[in-house]
């Protein structure tokens, strides 16, 4: 059952880098699966330029993992009334294809190593996403990941995204494990917040001491990369083998 409050979670896994007794793992995409983030800084920083107002990258990186809908209330704040939600994503969308076409979409380091890991361990994972479903699959096509996820929950498969719990309920459901012992691999605060909610074991994907300390706080455990969490899952003894 969920709560209003937070689950009680303890930090003893932070400062060894070790993990908790789970039985299955859920990734968020942008930014633990697929490095977009980039490709996002870029889009929203030239489109609002056009609107002539300068954004940050302090800024855009208070818009990850979050929904569509929330982005643009921020960037509606932000830019004030001169802002057009449709014109914004026409001029964003532009830009970010643009970025890809020279960059395209890299997966994250040590992505193939975790995945093969939970495959070779028999571990139940999914992915579950603040994107839309075209919009998810086109990045993950584009990233050459889609096969690697038979099971994506997209925003617009439940009520409400994170910091929402909906999304990793769902996951959980659909790989038939409890919530309390699925392993939450996120990047944004957005996502941890809905981990915390959902009583699942967050664990923030970062990169080391760039980290924020809101972030940290969050989560039950700080790993700079995949490769690193691969490493853990292996030297996790009570880890869940089937």
């Amino acid at each position: 059952m969920i709560t209003d409050a937070f689950p009680v979670l303890t930090t003893q896994y932070l400062a060894k880098n070790a993990l908790p007794d789970f039985e299955a793992v859920i990734f968020d995409m942008d930014g633990v699966v697929l490095d977009t983030e980039p490709s996002y800084v870029h889009a929203w920083k030239q489109a609002a330029a056009e609107f002539g107002v300068p954004i940050d990258e302090e800024f855009c990186h208070g818009l990850f993992g979050r929904h569509a809908d929330d982005v643009a209330r921020a960037l509606r704040e932000k830019i004030g009334s001169g802002f057009d939600r449709t014109c914004f994503n026409e001029l964003a969308t532009k830009y970010w294809r643009a970025y890809l076409a020279l960059h395209g979409i890299a997966k994250m380091t040590g992505l193939d190593k975790l995945l093969e890991v939970l495959k070779r361990d028999r571990i139940p994972y999914a992915l579950a996403t603040n994107s839309d479903g075209p919009y998810a699959r086109e990045c993950l096509h584009l990233g050459g990941v889609t096969e690697c996820f038979p099971l994506v929950v997209t925003r617009d498969q439940v009520a409400t995204g994170k910091p929402a719990p909906d999304l990793f309920l769902e996951a959980a459901r659909r790989l038939g494990a409890s919530p309390a012992r699925c392993l939450i691999l996120e990047d944004s605060e957005a996502g941890l917040l809905a981990a915390r909610k959902a009583e699942c074991l967050p664990v923030l994907v970062g990169s080391g001491s760039a980290v924020p300390a809101r972030l940290t706080s969050l989560a039950l455990a700080v790993f700079p990369s995949l490769a690193s969490v691969a490493h853990a899952i292996e030297g996790t003894a009570s880890t869940i083998r089937h």
